[in-house]
Formats: C-alpha cells, sequence, structure tokens
C-alpha cells in the first residue's frame, strides 16, 4: 500500500471534492456508511527491521513525534511522508516506510470552519462516500464522541473499505475542537489491515493529544 497518494501513481488515492448539503444532512443523521484509498505492496512495506517491528506494533520502541497540534507517538523507524503526497486539508504525515508504505499516519490543521468534530467528520465521511480517496467501499464501522487529551471536544470514527489494488483497509480519523480557537484538528490513519493491527492502533490511539505549540 501507498497510504495515501493520488490514483494516478498508483498509490493510496486523493480526496473527492465535497458533496452537497443534503449529503452532508443525511450523513449527520446515519450511523454508518459505505466508500478508498490506494494500496501499495504489503510485502515491501519496510526493508528496515526496526521499522517492521514497530509496524507490527509487538517489539518495536515508539517515538514521540509533533504533526502541527498534535501530539502522538508512532514506531521508531517510521519516516516523514513526502511533501507531494499531502493534498487537500492534509498537511503532514508519516509513514512505516520510504517505498511502498503500508500504513500512513497524517494530519489536517482544520478541516471546515465548524467547531463541531462531528460535522467535521461528516464532512470527510462525505468525501469517502462520494469516492476518489477512497473509492466506493468505505464503510464507517464505529463513530462516537470520545474525550481526547487537550481537546474541547473530541469525535472518533473507525472505518474499512478496499484500496483499488484489492487490499483489504482499516482506518481511523480523530477529530479534536481546540479550546482556543474552536478550530478542528483532524488525525488520519490508515493502512493495510495485515499491517495496521488493532494492537498497533490502540497503542498509538492512546498516545494521541491535542497539544498547540505556541
Amino acid at each position: 500500500m501507498t497510504a495515501s497518494r493520488k490514483p494516478a501513481n498508483g498509490s493510496l488515492g486523493r480526496w473527492a471534492s465535497g458533496v452537497g448539503i443534503a449529503s452532508l444532512l443525511l450523513l449527520g443523521a446515519c450511523g454508518q456508511q459505505p466508500g478508498e484509498v490506494t494500496s501499495g505492496d504489503a510485502a515491501g512495506a519496510s526493508a528496515d527491521p526496526a521499522a517492521q517491528n514497530g509496524s507490527d506494533g509487538q517489539d518495536g520502541a515508539m517515538q514521540d513525534v509533533q504533526m502541527g497540534d498534535v501530539a502522538v507517538s508512532i514506531p521508531e523507524g517510521w519516516v516523514t511522508s513526502p511533501d507531494e503526497e499531502m493534498d487537500g486539508d492534509w498537511t503532514e504525515g508519516y509513514d512505516d516506510a520510504a517505498e511502498d508504505p503500508a500504513i500512513r499516519i497524517r494530519m489536517a490543521p482544520m478541516i471546515n470552519d465548524s467547531p463541531h468534530p462531528d460535522i467535521a467528520e461528516a464532512d470527510l465521511v462525505a468525501r469517502a462516500m462520494a469516492g476518489g480517496y477512497y473509492g466506493t467501499e468505505w464503510e464507517g464501522v464505529h463513530r462516537g464522541k470520545e474525550d481526547i487529551p487537550g481537546a474541547f471536544r473530541g469525535f472518533v470514527t473507525d472505518f474499512t473499505y478496499v484500496s483499488s489494488e484489492g487490499e483489504d483497509m482499516v482506518g481511523r480519523w480523530w477529530l479534536m475542537t481546540k479550546p482556543d480557537t474552536y478550530e478542528v484538528v483532524a488525525l488520519e490513519i490508515a493502512g493495510q489491515d495485515d499491517a495496521l493491527t488493532e494492537d498497533l492502533l490502540e497503542t498509538i490511539s492512546e498516545s494521541v493529544e491535542l497539544s498547540p505549540q505556541g
């Protein structure tokens, strides 16, 4: 998998443009919704043993990183995502390998102008269901309000999809309202389901904190 690359590159894909207000209202009323990101080669996820250990969430040590206003721990050996792979609202991220990553985590400093994380989440769901970045098989499997350290309000969504290369994919969004500006910051992790294990996902999730710098 190439966790968030544009379809023209054969990697994770690109965000579709937004959908109408009616779609957003429908999404806000629904619990789970169906839609794709592309994937690369899981076998070539990383040639670095440290990165491989980190990806399985079992033996790898973790490193603390700061992405915008979000602090999070990720496995050692993960590398900064190329600038050209960031698009739309997403401005920075990390991959589990420099070549053909199986997992990507990325941050968006603001999704829209709403102070409500569930409204921002509905915007992301609308994009996912519209196709493009997540194709046509995106499905929300858990959506709900959650307490996230440092956030005035928090919302978390787990989702699945099938990449354009036929890989089963899993992911999670964290939506966090900043207590000073009421802007909603988003963090996303997505990857092949055999690489982004439940243990690794939960280890990373427990470290997520809204921690504005300056």
